[in-house]
């Protein structure tokens, strides 16, 4: 397997090479095996990419700043919108419980107290989705139920906030796990003379507590200089399916410790998967293998749960770092060899990582990708 050295960026076009080759201008800078390299060009290409994709901007972007904000600080109502506006721009479905016997019974009882909870005006919202006099829409499902957790801790209070801008890698994994439980320790909680085996509730929603905790980090950090936007925090990062299937590349491109290149990275693998590199096609695969292990949702009867979310995302935020310390390590020599256009090479943090890696490989590219590294 070659290392990151190995690995020197196969620029398709160079800045001062575009008027040759206007038909290729707008092309990615690739590495060897074809995929995007986190150079200065590749980041302003996406970010423009997405900027006008009407997939990012059926709604205002400040509306959602505003309400992240708002949510952070304590606003029982921004917090069910950014609970909502969360679950629709990331598609991260959260479920609905079910539960055996009474279904209509149990719910109904369910969903009074979480309303309650959601401190929810029965005239603020619509039915079936739809959006209620005050322009509110209606939760259901899982997306009630975490609204109804958060609220319950964070309505009227700053917690949220200061929580979100925790600068400590164990308070971060315990927010996050805290919110993936969500739908779980609520239903417990509120059907607590029910037989927990009864009870179809075991998930861990991943996925949405890493987004919610992300953008909410950024929106509260966010500043403006010179009509652009400033994010000052990146605390969390982001896991999808997209995101999660290729870091293992990026982890073995870019991760570079002393001598040994593959020593940290292999430590890390042994210490959260007890499935030896050799049981493993590839180390691709090991340590793809070791994040899925990390994501899973814990059996349902084991003990500790949340411990075990929060010790998963623990270990993927320490993987996750390491990968960006590599690329702006990367970065600081690139621009050295090559120059940049614009002088320099600030570093880059999760959301430029996150955001390139998935909006180049949604789709059939991710099954190419995949392909190449069997």
């Amino acid at each position: 397997m070659t290392t990151r050295k190995d690995r020197n960026v196969r620029r398709i076009v160079s800045s001062i090479e575009a008027s040759l080759h206007p038909d290729k201008y707008y092309e990615f800078d690739l590495d060897q095996s074809g995929f995007p390299v986190f150079s200065d060009k590749n980041i302003a290409f996406v970010n423009g990419l997405v900027n006008n994709d009407s997939n990012y901007t059926w709604i205002d972007q400040g509306t959602i700043h505003d309400k992240y904000v708002d949510a952070s600080n304590g606003d029982a109502c921004a917090i069910r919108e950014a609970v909502y506006f969360t679950n629709k721009m990331n598609s991260t479905h959260l479920a609905a419980v079910t539960v055996k016997g009474d279904q209509d019974t149990l719910m109904g009882k369910m969903n009074a107290e979480l309303k309650r909870l959601c401190e929810i005006k029965e005239d603020l919202q619509g039915g079936s989705g739809e959006k209620g006099d005050e322009g509110e829409a209606e939760l259901t499902g899982g997306t009630l139920i975490t609204a109804a957790y958060l609220v319950s801790q964070y309505a009227n209070n700053n917690k949220l906030a200061s929580s979100l801008l925790e600068k400590d890698f164990e308070f971060r994994a315990n927010l996050v796990a805290s919110i993936a439980r969500a739908t779980t320790n609520m239903t417990y909680r509120l059907l607590p003379e029910e037989d927990p085996s009864d009870l179809k509730c075991n998930r861990s929603n991943f996925s949405f507590a890493t987004k919610f905790c992300h953008h909410g980090c950024r929106n509260l950090s966010r500043r403006e200089v010179n009509s652009s936007y400033i994010y000052d925090t990146d605390n969390f990062c982001i896991y999808d399916t997209v995101v999660g299937t290729m870091l293992p590349y990026y982890a073995d491109a870019y991760i570079d410790y002393g001598s040994n290149e593959s020593e940290w990275l292999n430590e890390w693998c042994k210490k959260y998967n007890d499935t030896p590199l050799s049981r493993y096609g590839n180390r691709y695969a090991w340590i793809r293998g070791t994040i899925n292990k990390l994501v899973a949702t814990p059996d349902e009867d084991v003990e500790n749960a949340d411990a075990q979310v929060a010790r998963g995302y623990l270990g993927y935020l320490d993987l996750y770092s390491h990968i960006v310390d590599g690329i702006n390590e990367w970065r600081k020599q690139e621009n050295q060899t090559v120059g940049s256009n614009n002088g320099s090479a600030p570093d880059i943090g999760f959301h430029e990582v996150d955001l390139m890696i998935w909006y180049f490989f949604k789709g059939s590219r991710l099954d190419r990708a995949k392909d190449k590294m069997k």
